[in-house]
């Protein structure tokens, strides 16, 4: 039986009638179980694979390894470049071998990662540690979410989606937080230890994404969305998905505003992991405080997170884009010049609400200018490599420049990037209002 026939049995147009429909009949209390079960372990794969407890500490353990702190910055970059190459080739091998084997991969990468993080001394060795936590994030990155949205549309549930992937998300935001906590804490008896219980818990999700259900199997035996494409895939047909997403992103002005939007908040966001540790040591704060005030941050972002689509139906998209980054920029400048009193805590609580904002504000807002939704995930991986760049850039930037004032810096950083936005929306808007002048003679202008 060939592939074309195959894709046309009856089992599997039994099996796609019902992946259209989402229509739950005939599933019976065995399937029901099995569902149950598979989403309790993605639920807890999803609490343990990103609870780094190194987090509040990273920066004040590299310093202590006798890197400096352009060094340490630089670190940051590195990070986003190795993330920025291997995303398109883990999504190659993520189709390739299934889902929830690259999340497997991914979260032993993450104990290779903290291991030889914990026994290095020098720049090189912190080197291969963080592109190994930059190979972790890429495998799991991606495969998590369509390994979700499969299970739930073999099971007739894809209608579900958006309610699962809400709840995974607050499991993710919880184990950071509680991650953050503890890794201050034991970071008061050894910086190091921090990171040799992320490989403890890292190896606990491997574990996890061991007892769940193989995918690709399973998608095959269903008639899902692997069924029909041949065994082996190419490179180059993936890079040529990426080069007409990069061309889509440069046609549509509006998607490509959003693209650089999104990279300047997101910079600045992943900023407050580097020079957060720094800023509060400053201001005498002990690790274990460090880390109860990261696991603060991370819950009140996930609390804003979570109601962020009221904020967007009692302010509007608009009022939130400029808003959310005019106040990031301008409390990082106040920030500055804090203390580490009331003014302090203060101006971290607006930087947690702009970080609980940002992912559910922008994301919907790309999603709906991506006008071919068969290369919507290759449209939102430029997004991604565009943050990653970003930071990429920026990191050794701030090294750079010093601890000192670097929040002076983020701060400007901010407040232009605002400004270099409003511009060229002045400028689209300009040249949208100008087009129809150019229409032939006689043509009656029309008003946008």
């Amino acid at each position: 039986m060939t592939d074309g026939d195959r894709s046309r049995s009856p089992a599997a147009e039994r099996g796609r009638a019902t992946l259209v429909r989402g229509n739950p009949r005939g599933v019976t209390d065995g399937d029901r179980s099995r569902l149950a079960r598979a989403l309790r372990l993605f639920y807890a794969f999803r609490l343990l694979a990103t609870s780094y407890l190194f987090v509040p500490i990273f920066m004040l353990f590299q310093a202590e390894r006798g890197l400096s702190f352009f060094e340490r910055l630089s670190l940051g970059g590195l990070y986003s470049a190795v993330i920025i190459l291997v995303e398109v080739p883990t999504g190659v091998f993520a189709d390739r071998v299934g889902r929830r084997r690259s999340m497997l991969c991914g979260a032993l990468a993450m104990v290779a990662a903290c291991l030889l993080a914990a026994r290095a001394h020098g720049f090189a060795a912190f080197a291969a540690a963080e592109a190994l936590a930059a190979l972790s994030m890429a495998l799991c990155s991606g495969a998590d979410s369509a390994y979700l949205y499969d299970l739930l549309a073999a099971h007739g549930r894809a209608s579900e989606y958006a309610r699962r992937e809400s709840a995974a998300s607050a499991w993710h935001l919880i184990g950071s937080a509680a991650a953050f906590a503890g890794g201050g804490l034991l970071a008061r008896v050894d910086l190091a230890l921090p990171y040799l219980a992320t490989a403890v818990v890292a190896g606990a999700a491997a574990a996890v994404a061991g007892l769940m259900r193989d995918d690709r199997a399973d998608l095959l035996a269903r008639g899902g969305p692997l069924a029909g494409l041949p065994p082996r895939l190419g490179l180059r047909p993936w890079w040529q998905q990426v080069f007409a997403a990069l061309g889509e992103v440069s046609r549509s002005g509006r998607l490509l505003w959003l693209v650089g939007y999104s990279a300047v908040v997101f910079a600045l966001l992943r900023a407050t992991v580097y020079v957060y540790q720094p800023y509060l040591g400053e201001r005498g704060l002990g690790t274990a405080e460090i880390g109860a005030l990261f696991a603060g941050v991370y819950l009140v972002a996930a609390l804003v997170a979570y109601r962020t689509h009221h904020l967007r139906a009692q302010l509007g998209d608009e009022r939130l884009l400029w808003g959310l980054l005019a106040v990031l920029g301008a409390s990082f400048v106040g920030l500055a010049a804090a203390g580490s009193g009331p003014w302090m805590l203060g101006l971290l609580l607006v930087q947690a609400i702009a970080n609980g904002v940002y992912s559910p504000l922008t994301k919907p807002l790309l999603n709906q200018e991506i006008s071919d939704s068969c290369g919507r995930a290759a449209v939102l991986s430029v997004e991604s490599m565009a943050r990653r760049a970003a930071m990429g850039l920026f990191a050794p930037l701030v090294g750079l420049y010093g601890q000192t004032d670097v929040m002076l810096l983020c701060g400007a950083v901010g407040l232009g990037g605002l400004a270099v936005l409003a511009l060229a929306r002045v400028r689209r808007v300009r040249r949208v209002w100008r087009g129809p002048a150019r229409s032939p003679a006689g043509a009656v202008p029309k008003s946008d």
